[in-house]
């Protein structure tokens, strides 16, 4: 379902328009009607809403608060050049996804962002149109306006594969890569990886129909098939890299890791991923896609004796396409690398 502009100001009216105040009039009015909230976790995030200086504002949706980067990294190259525009995390819920955009598109000054945790495959029906690669793998997590059009992209996988084989170089070929999770982060990461060749992709998720979708998606390019938790250790038994794409580990469920199903029982989930983690080849890497310093999964795996790859890589290796796509601005790879990991260590 696409909305045109007339339905979706309308839309907006009915949900009570903003009020007059500036260019983050629009903003604020979703702010007020606890439609939105700034997060408070991420670096470098505040957004002044008096700020009557302000030429362009990104917004990064996600439905919880936590440390993403892409502020800090942004704003930093934006300090630099001396430009006024600012990025700013922002948490709603993924049912208002309608009214969030089209709030947002109310805003002058708005230019598009991210769409982050619970909102990458939500998004999709409100934009304009979606770039090849955001069409092909069904999720966004770059906003662009462009001409007066907001257009879809995708660098998650990009930025994550980049990222890993920044730190460990041939990592994936003739691999047996084990997927945890099918939520929307893990098809444009398993859309990449089957590029890399791998030996084969196997999928893991509770409800194997989502595996299946993935699955069959990236299987012209590499053999790929789905399974549910309940196998999960068999899996890991000949496994060379393992990618944990849930959000076990992270806020609000930081006491379980992606080596089990998580059923509750914090006790007897941990004794379950210990044994699963136990048929793992010590040889094998595990990499998570989460931004906290040492979440879980990682901690445990690193324990074990495997080497380990934070989701931390694929925030900055994905930051620089994004933000060309968002920005236009053509500054070398180089510099804006260099400019963005000094944001996110300061």
């Amino acid at each position: 379902m696409r909305l045109s502009g007339g339905e979706m100001s309308f839309l907006f009216r009915a949900f009570g328009g903003a009020k007059s105040g500036g260019p983050l009039a629009a903003v604020r009015a979703l702010i007020e009607r606890g439609v939105l909230a700034v997060a408070s976790q991420p670096k470098n995030n505040q957004l002044n809403l008096d700020d009557r200086r302000l030429k362009r504002l990104y917004v990064f949706l996600i439905d919880h608060d936590y440390p993403g980067g892409s502020a800090a990294m942004h704003n930093a190259v934006f300090a630099h050049y001396g430009l006024r525009y600012r990025s700013c995390f922002m948490i709603g819920d993924p049912k208002n996804v309608a009214e969030i955009f089209v709030g947002l598109k109310e805003c002058p000054i708005y230019f598009g962002g991210g769409a982050g945790s619970g909102f990458k495959d939500k998004i999709p029906p409100f934009l304009d149109t979606l770039d090849q690669s955001a069409k092909t793998i069904g999720s966004v997590n770059v906003i662009a306006k462009q001409a007066g059009r907001f257009v879809g992209y995708n660098t998650d996988g990009v930025g994550f594969v980049a990222g890993l084989q920044a730190e460990y170089p041939n990592c994936i070929a003739k691999k047996k890569v084990v997927i945890l999770g099918a939520g929307g982060t893990a098809l444009p990461i398993s859309y990449e990886i089957a590029k890399c060749k791998p030996s084969e992709i196997v999928v893991v998720n509770r409800t194997v129909s989502k595996g299946e979708t993935i699955a069959k998606l990236v299987a012209p390019l590499a053999p790929a098939r789905a399974v549910g938790e309940e196998v999960l250790g068999d899996e890991l038994e000949a496994a060379g890299l393992v990618v944990n794409t849930s959000n076990k580990g992270a806020q609000p469920n930081e006491k379980f890791s992606a080596f089990a199903a998580m059923t509750g029982d914090v006790d007897g989930d941990m004794a379950q991923s210990i044994k699963n983690l136990k048929r793992l080849p010590k040889t094998a890497i595990v990499a998570d896609i989460l931004l906290e310093d040492l979440p879980l999964t990682l901690k445990m795996a690193r324990e074990a004796g495997h080497r380990t790859h934070s989701g931390r890589h694929m925030n900055l290796y994905q930051a620089v396409p994004a933000f060309k796509i968002l920005t236009g601005l053509n500054k070398s790879d180089r510099t804006l690398l260099k400019l963005m990991r000094k944001a996110l260590r300061s």
